[in-house]
This record gives structure tokens, sequence and C-alpha cells, in this order.
């Protein structure tokens, strides 16, 4: 299971001696046959020409002996000269890419944060609920209740509706009972989006009993019969919470681009945007997918800066080094600062202002 610490592990390594070499593989079978993502990773290792020969060679073989086949996507950093490995297949679609640098590449690994991390799906039925976290696509813990079982009087007359009045009655006790238990399991696992999965009346039924809390988190609901497994509800979670963070992706990039341009604290382009999070200002980044931009940073401060001159500016004697790439950095520090990171494929209007932008502390 990936942990928060494991993804904070891949995040804070760096080398200064060597070379890390970085991959993202598509590996859905939906998609791709064996065959066909092993010769993907051919053609990007063929890309890899500064990584060092063991590095390629660990990734080949795991590719080959050490993955488990199964999951849509794989994540791969390697940096064997320092004893550095990091590898995982996720339940989750990942785009082809390679970059080799001092440090692991995490443009996608944000993205996919963003969007899978600590995802909760309450299944609902009369009886109760059954209770998910799901964390990028792994089920983390599940939790359930189940009430007093619902019978329903199908003869007419005062009983029969006596009967039905008690089998209403009945399903709101349970639901409010599964709805105060997922009140305490969705706080004590801090999770930050909920689906409702059920009938549309169950669903319904449950959304009102929960709390205001709970329901500003619902980001929407599925279908689903009492019979549906873990596996099937994540699927379909997980891509419903894909649509739901590109909708919340592009509305903040409208709010961060109109309050830059009110003069308020939305900032656009590469430099404010890594001033912002350097100087501790920053809310969210939102970036746009594929950017990138070669920057310096101070060797041992890791101040980083968009040009000599503005380095030499601090007055600092620090040494220079390159840096191949400003927005890694910019993601990399939002990560490790609890930063909100949104990356978005496609955003006119933030294409047209700078590619980046953070909405700020006043």
């Amino acid at each position: 299971m990936l942990t928060d610490l494991a993804i904070r592990h891949a995040v804070e390594f760096e080398s200064r001696q060597h070379p890390v070499l970085s991959i993202y593989l598509n590996v859905d079978p939906h998609g791709r046959s064996a065959e066909q993502y092993k010769l993907a990773l051919r053609a990007l290792l063929d890309k890899a020409d500064r990584a060092e020969p063991e590095d390629v060679r660990k990734i080949q073989n795991y590719v080959e002996m050490g993955y488990n086949w199964q999951g849509r996507g794989i994540v791969m950093y390697s940096c064997a000269a320092a004893d550095f490995w990091w590898a995982e297949s996720l339940p989750l679609p990942v785009e082809d890419s390679v970059f080799v640098s001092f440090r692991p590449y995490v443009h996608q690994l944000a993205t996919l944060l963003d969007a899978y991390a600590r995802l909760g799906v309450v299944h609902v039925d009369q009886m109760g609920a059954r209770l998910y976290l799901f964390h990028l696509g792994y089920l983390e813990e599940a939790q359930g209740f189940l009430g007093e079982a619902v019978h329903m009087h199908r003869s007419g007359g005062a009983s029969a509706q006596r009967y039905q009045r008690h089998a209403a009655e009945t399903a709101r006790q349970n639901l409010q009972e599964a709805a105060e238990l997922a009140e305490e399991f969705y706080r004590r696992s801090n999770t930050r989006r909920l689906i409702l999965a059920g009938t549309d009346k169950n669903v319904a039924r449950f959304r009102e009993l929960l709390s205001h809390r709970l329901r500003v988190m619902v980001i929407g609901e599925i279908s689903a019969d009492a019979n549906a497994t873990p596996s099937e509800l994540q699927q379909r979670a997980s891509d419903l919470a894909r649509q739901e963070a590109e909708r919340a992706g592009d509305a903040l990039a409208d709010t961060i681009i109109t309050a830059a341009h009110k003069g308020s604290n939305g900032l656009l382009g590469l430099a404010d945007t890594l001033n912002a999070v350097q100087s501790g200002r920053a809310q969210h980044v939102v970036v746009l997918a594929g950017f990138s931009q070669p920057a310096y940073r101070f060797k041992n401060s890791g101040f980083v800066f968009l040009s000599p001159q503005e380095a030499q500016s601090t007055g600092s004697g620090e040494e220079l080094e390159n840096l191949p790439d400003a927005v890694d950095s910019v993601l990399r520090r939002s990560l490790l600062a609890g930063i909100g990171v949104t990356v978005l494929a496609d955003h006119p209007e933030l294409e047209k202002n700078g590619k980046i932008g953070v909405l700020a502390r006043y």
C-alpha cells in the first residue's frame, strides 16, 4: 500500500553526485498488451541518454520480472549509485514519460495526488452503509454498519400502513446510525472528498442525514446495487473523482486569473508563483501539464532563481547550480509543505497568462 511516508520519501530524495531516472509507464490491460507496454518502456529508456546503465537495468528488470502484472500504471524512480529505488504499481492510469535529473520527477505524481488522494466512498442501502477509504486507488480502510432488517408488508389495509411506517422509520434509523459512523470514520481518516453510492432513493435519504461538514465534501454520486464489490466501486469512483478534479481545477484557475487581474491574492507566471511557494505564502498552485522551465538554485539553501542575475542580486556568496525544471521544484516544495497542487491538461486562459499560477495568502 502506498503510504504518505513512502510518497514523502520519494519527493524528498535527491542526489548531487548521480542522476535519478524517473519513469511513468501506462500498463492498463484494457489498452495495452504486455508486449506493447514493454516496447513503450524501451522507447522511453532510449530517450534517457543521461541515465546510468544500472538504473536502466533495474527498471527493465522490474517491468520484466518484478512487476506483479496488476494495476494500470507504474511509477519508478531509480538512483542505484545512491542505493535509492522506488516503484509503485497503481490501479490508476498514468501517461508514459521519462526524466533524468538529480531527484525524482514528481510532476505526474502530483497530478495523481490531486485527483485520487484520500477518497471516501459510502455504499448505502436501507440496512446501513459500508464505508471505504481509497488512497491513490488502493483500499486503505473499510468499515460498515448493519442495522435492523427492513421488512415490507404487501397486503392492504390499516395494518399495511402501520408496517410501512415502521419500515420507513427502521430504514431512517439505520441510515442515521450509518451517518454518525461515517462522521467519525472520515474525520479520523482525514478524508478529502466523498462519493455516495447506492440507489437514488437511499442516497438521497442518507445525504439529508449527513452533517454539514460531510455534505460539503460530497463531490458526486454513483448508482450501485447492494452487491457491488469494493473494486467496482473504486474504479467508478476514481473516474468520477478525476472528472471532478478537472472541473474544480478549471474553476480554481479561473479564480486565480480573476484575482490576479483585480490585484487581489491571485498570482500568475512562474516567477511570482515560485516566490509565493518559497516564501510560504502559497495556498494552492495550478499549472498546465507539460510546462517546464530550467532555472538555477543555491546548492546549500536550495533557493531557486529563474536567472543568474536574480541570484546575484541577493548578495549571497552561495554557489549556484543548474536546475533542470523549476516547475517540478514548485510542485515538489508544495507537496512537502502541504500546499495544494492541481495539474490541468488544458486551460486556454492560463495558457495565455504564464501557464502557472497560485492562490496566495493575503
